[in-house]
């Protein structure tokens, strides 16, 4: 059994949020014009994963980064960033860019990490708005 540290999601949360707003290296920064859009996706990944899971959050990821529409490229990325700090916090190894890893995944595994990744979501939307501002449709 692993002990989590709670101060562990919101570090783990800060720092990704932080990356995509300021490491212009980072293949998922997102540039300052869709801060506020982003803030309101991140306020929307709990529910988002509650409802659907993690394997259609990668499916999306996928669909909005090779999307033809500019303006919702931002989807993805914060999709996709979040799944990798999903990824390096929990130390599962499944692979980001291919949602059928997810789906062929055991399903004890599978819904824990589904139930991590709620909890991990909850605290990127705390820092949503400190980060990237208010939501902004």
């Amino acid at each position: 059994m692993i002990k989590l540290d709670s101060r562990k999601f919101s570090q783990e949360a800060y720092t990704a949020l932080n990356a995509i707003v300021a490491d212009t290296q980072d293949p998922y920064y997102l540039d300052k014009k869709y801060h506020k859009k982003a803030s309101g996706v991140v306020q929307g990944l709990t529910a988002y994963i509650s409802t659907w899971g993690l394997h259609r959050l990668s499916g999306d990821a996928k669909k909005f980064l090779n999307g033809k529409a500019e303006d919702t490229k931002y989807k993805g990325k914060v999709y996709k960033k979040f799944l990798r700090s999903l990824k390096s916090f929990s130390g599962k190894n499944f692979n980001v860019d291919d949602e059928g890893s997810l789906l062929k995944m055991p399903l004890k595994e599978y819904t824990s990490l589904n139930r991590l990744a709620i909890e991990l979501a909850r605290e990127w939307s705390f820092w949503a708005s400190a980060v990237l501002g208010e939501p902004e449709e």
